[in-house]
């Protein structure tokens, strides 16, 4: 979807710039043709199935020229008629989903293009895991410490704090799975059997746990 409106907005971008350009007068038809086939090579969407170059007289003075009065010299435009290459969208959409992966490891026999490509993509469960430090309640930017001892050791409580968020939310999942059961999911009226930790944490806050006289009541 992101890319067919994209399409469109590129694609009424060249136009413009199209209508810009068939607005210019060149001195010559050379230049003219000169100026649409530098436009052309530009365009990354648009094909041209015709492209014309028109020769208007100029003429000295104003208002209309009397009969049989030379012209002083003469001016080009240029007439094109657009098309959308599907070529050109072919190849575009194509690059959508493309994307380059590079490495300094080139004496492991055993990093395969496949194995780089699942090592890559094993970095978003990791980056998911540090988004908690824009949240606004982490209060990360209150927090300034000086010495690089002090920020390693922050690192490394942050680090082993994240490992067992981590091994608390596998374990939740773990056991809803097993047991067949649901959590109450962040979207109204629907469940989950993937919640994240800190939705199970908000969804027990004010629950307490009495004990009395040997026994328990929740609260």
């Amino acid at each position: 979807v992101t890319f067919y409106k994209n399409l469109d907005k590129n694609v009424a971008k060249e136009l413009k710039a199209l209508g810009q350009l068939m607005k210019k007068q060149f001195a010559c038809a050379v230049d003219a043709e000169q100026a649409m086939n530098d436009f052309a090579n530009q365009c990354h969407l648009l094909g041209f199935a015709q492209t014309t170059i028109i020769k208007e007289p100029i003429y000295a003075g104003r208002g209309r020229p009397k009969k049989g009065v030379k012209p002083t010299g003469y001016h080009y435009f240029i007439d094109a008629a657009p098309c959308t290459d599907l070529e050109k969208v072919k190849l575009a959409k194509l690059k959508v989903g493309m994307f380059i992966l590079a490495t300094n490891d080139t004496d492991s026999a055993d990093l395969t293009m496949a194995a780089l490509l699942e090592h890559y993509k094993s970095q978003q469960k990791v980056e998911r895991g540090f988004r908690f430090l824009k949240s606004p309640e982490f209060l990360t930017s209150s927090i300034f410490l000086k010495k690089p001892q002090r920020i390693e050791a922050l690192l490394m409580i942050m680090t082993l704090s994240l490992l067992v968020y981590a091994s608390l939310e596998h374990k939740i999942r773990e056991q809803l799975t097993k047991t067949e059961e649901f959590f109450p999911s962040m979207v109204k009226n629907k469940t989950t059997t993937k919640p994240t930790a800190r939705w199970v944490f908000l969804k027990f806050e004010g629950i307490d746990t009495l004990e009395f006289a040997g026994q328990h009541f929740i609260t």
